[in-house]
């Protein structure tokens, strides 16, 4: 930050944090410019969406998580659940240490969620954005330990897991419960299951929101397989209760 940017930051703290994190943003997206061309697809879908916060993550101390927002349904469309890596071997010529500094980057399904910098602070007037690196490049296995939907999906029957999209199931909060939405109704609004896989339909403007269905789990999927489930009765039949 200049003089000026430092004086406002000390009257006006937001002002402050407004200015780290767009400094972390050019950071962070010049080194993103600088992947190799084996990793383009994982730079075209970082750059679609915004870096929010390099955060402090008790899960891996020597790697900072990127916080990112994405508009729409990018987030779902990147992500692929099990393509976990690490990219090493990438470097940063730092001023302040008059040398070049590691980059290393974790992906876990498919979506860019650790940055590492050794030696550094992350802030943008320690490195010289010219002088990045990505000759020695390696893609290397990494393991995370297992997350919420990981662990349902794996405990599900073989005969639903078939006729689920493994990429496409996540964990909701809706009204401070947990549901696993599996079918996409569309504006916000999803079929779900809960842990012991009782169906739900989640409408916000529906009464109750959070509805039970009186069908399995594996039938309502069977339905959606063949095309018997129609979208328009299910919001009429929802909004007539």
């Amino acid at each position: 930050m200049n003089i000026l940017q430092k004086t406002l930051g000390a009257i006006f703290p937001p002002y402050k944090y407004n200015i780290i994190r767009k400094e972390q943003g050019i950071l962070f997206n010049a080194i993103i410019d600088a992947l190799p061309e084996e990793l383009t697809e994982i730079k075209i879908q970082t750059k679609s969406g915004s870096l929010f916060d390099l955060a402090n993550w008790k899960l891996y101390p020597d790697f900072k998580n990127t916080i990112m927002w994405y508009a729409g349904e990018t987030y779902l469309k990147c992500k692929k659940r099990g393509k976990n890596f690490k990219l090493s071997g990438l470097k940063i010529f730092s001023d302040k240490n008059n040398s070049f500094e590691n980059i290393e980057l974790l992906i876990q399904d498919n979506l860019l969620i650790g940055l590492k910098i050794t030696n550094s602070n992350y802030q943008l007037d320690e490195f010289k954005l010219s002088s990045i690196d990505n000759q020695n490049f390696e893609i290397l296995n990494f393991d995370f330990p297992p997350n919420g939907i990981d662990l349902f999906y794996d405990n599900l029957d073989s005969n639903i897991k078939e006729r689920l999209n493994y990429n496409e199931l996540f964990d909701i909060d809706f009204n401070g419960r947990i549901f696993y939405a599996f079918y996409d109704l569309e504006d916000g609004n999803y079929l779900a299951v809960d842990k012991k896989q009782n169906v739900y339909s989640l409408i916000h403007d529906a009464k109750p929101m959070a509805s039970k269905m009186k069908i399995t789990f594996l039938e309502i999927l069977e339905q959606i397989e063949n095309k018997q489930f129609d979208i328009n009765a299910h919001f009429d039949d929802r909004y007539s209760k």
